[in-house]
């Protein structure tokens, strides 16, 4: 439900505000994003002793952005008690302004360490293909968890997966298939 919440409260405050101007709510939002995941900053929002008035000149010195657009819609969050969609709202921002620069985030995750030579060669090779500027970062997981390379974009929905043992059983089966054998 709070996703659907957020795609429209998301796309009304895109509506209202020009690129610049979105550009810079954005990085005010992922302001407040990252002191959402302090616990006692959360106690503080959910606090019946502290006004809202303080809840919200408490989120605009965090976000350093007082446009009024921004702050009657952080002011609107508090208001009707969904302070908690923020990081939803502006995952939403992100994305759309993803989408319009012709940019997307992905992540490389792989049981093996990835360079950045060969991360960049992921990502102008993926880039060419999707016909959009790809940028990845790198992730290393367990190889008993995942053997192989993976990666995710989830601005374009798009996943790769390259398995070793999978890899490994269609090059034998391949093989044991051709009729030719030098």
């Amino acid at each position: 439900m709070v996703s659907s919440i957020s795609k429209k409260y998301a796309k009304a405050f895109i509506a209202s505000q020009s690129d610049e101007e979105l550009q810079k709510s954005y990085k005010a939002l992922s302001n407040i994003v990252a002191a959402l995941k302090i616990s006692k900053f959360q106690d503080i929002l959910g606090s019946r002793e502290v006004s809202n008035e303080q809840k919200s000149s408490f989120l605009m010195e965090i976000a350093d952005y007082n446009d009024t657009k921004f702050v009657n819609f952080v002011a609107l969050l508090l208001k009707s008690k969904r302070v908690d969609i923020i990081p939803a709202v502006a995952e939403g921002i992100r994305e759309f302004l993803s989408a319009k620069s012709g940019k997307a985030r992905g992540v490389a995750i792989a049981s093996f360490d990835v360079g950045s030579a060969e991360l960049s060669e992921i990502s102008k090779t993926l880039s060419l293909k999707l016909q959009r500027e790809i940028e990845l970062s790198y992730k290393k997981t367990d190889a008993e968890i995942f053997s192989g390379i993976k990666v995710e974009i989830d601005d374009l929905g798009v996943e790769v997966e390259i398995n070793k043992n999978a890899l490994k059983k269609s090059v034998i089966t391949h093989i044991l298939n051709t009729n030719k054998i030098f």
